[in-house]
């Protein structure tokens, strides 16, 4: 393996850094906004409706707690109107209309907000020229309904999980939906994953045909995963039906491991008990075959899917089809890894990649970060110039590496 730690890099000059960026973004953006130009950060967005065709596989509520039934959704998930027809946003460079580079980015698990996102969407629109789709996974972002975000009746369902459960940590109204979901029915985990995938492949589809009204006939598609983001993205490697993805290239940041080196449990993404109830059911192979594998793989077609959702669930499943896509990918995936993750561990993050020759980036950043929050947007001065200057640092990076594909020595 080769290891990369990056303490400086060139920035280009510009009059605002990532602090005044965020900020600008987090008031300026609108999913309701058909077309938008937000000219102080030189970007224009359009968002596009999507409707997904793949959710009739989706689990009904026969196994749904009441709190969930009550709190949550009395409907099956197959119908929740918010996951099957959403809008997605497309950011540009300033007055450009079309381009035929695309960069597909990839969030992380119970995310409800892309804010955090639109500075880094706009540094890769920079740094590449690329047109940057920011693309909901299922259930997540802007295809849940609102009420699991809503603190007062989230606050509710959190305070019960803690009553039913012994030992309980890390409960809070920020993870009570998504806890919930995944502790009654783990299975959701990979059938809304699946929901995911294929969404993404019909986008890429959509994207590479020229039908797209931003993007041209047989555009290149480049991706930029962030933590379970990074986990779907290698799955679609793995899987890459019709060798689509053969000439993409993929930055991975804070992830990258296979799940059984995941740590879920935060306040953030996944309470103790949800969590631990996740990793028993997929990291049974028996339990994971009989409940979810065998059940669904002839009626939907999805072994090669299937198979490379397995190979990223543990060291032991299907290792050398993971090692053998990863050493085929080796000079088309950059990975940034963080010292202080503790979702997904900088030493699990090379174990994945131990053997493939994969490019690795480990980050230590001079200020107090999570893995959840790599970048906090800071009032105090000196802090915000570190964060800044780290943030353009680590896309300065990307961007050389999805754009000047040639400056790694690869082409």
């Amino acid at each position: 393996m080769r290891l990369l730690t990056i303490f400086a890099s060139k920035k280009y000059q510009k009059d605002m850094g990532y602090t005044e960026y965020h900020r600008l973004m987090e008031e300026a953006f609108s999913l309701d906004a058909r077309e938008s130009s937000i000219r102080e950060c030189g970007i224009t967005y359009k968002t596009y409706s999507f409707s997904s065709g793949y959710s009739r596989h989706l689990p009904g509520n026969l196994k749904a707690s009441k709190q969930e039934r009550d709190l949550l959704s009395s409907i099956s998930d197959s119908e929740i109107p918010e996951n099957n027809r959403f809008r997605y946003p497309v950011f540009l460079p300033e007055g450009v209309k079309t381009v035929d580079r695309a960069i597909i980015l990839l969030h992380g698990l119970n995310e409800r907000s892309w804010d955090k996102y639109l500075p880094w969407a706009r540094e890769l629109v920079e740094r590449t020229g690329y047109g940057v789709v920011l693309f909901p996974i299922s259930f997540h972002m802007n295809r849940m309904p609102e009420a699991w975000a809503d603190p007062r009746g989230m606050s509710v369902l959190s305070r019960d999980r803690n009553r039913r459960y012994d030992g309980q940590e890390c409960a809070s109204f920020a993870n009570a939906a998504i806890s919930e979901r995944l502790d009654n029915m783990p299975e959701r985990f990979a059938l809304s994953g699946y929901q995911s995938v294929m969404d993404l492949l019909n986008l890429v589809n959509h994207i590479s045909s020229g039908e797209h009204p931003v993007f041209k006939e047989s555009t290149e598609i480049h991706f930029f995963g962030y933590s379970i983001g990074a986990f779907l993205t290698q799955v679609l490697m793995i899987a890459n039906p019709g060798h689509i993805f053969d000439r993409s290239r993929v930055v991975l940041f804070a992830g990258g491991s296979v799940f059984s080196h995941i740590n879920g449990i935060s306040k953030f993404i996944l309470d103790q008990h949800a969590f631990e109830q996740l990793r028993t059911y997929y990291l049974n192979e028996s339990s994971w075959r009989r409940k979810t594998l065998k059940s669904y793989v002839e009626v939907l077609d999805v072994k090669n899917i299937a198979r490379a959702f397995m190979a990223m669930l543990s060291p032991d499943y299907f290792s050398a089809l993971r090692e053998r896509t990863f050493s085929a990918f080796r000079d088309r995936l950059l990975v940034f890894a963080l010292k202080d993750d503790k979702v997904f561990p900088a030493e699990h993050i090379f174990e994945a990649f131990d053997s493939s020759g994969v490019w690795v980036n480990y980050l230590d950043f001079p200020y107090p970060y999570t893995h959840e929050i790599p970048f906090p947007v800071s009032d105090d001065p000196v802090t915000a110039a570190r964060i800044d200057t780290w943030f353009d640092n680590v896309f300065t990076e990307a961007g050389n590496f999805l754009h000047e594909y040639k400056i790694y020595g690869f082409a």
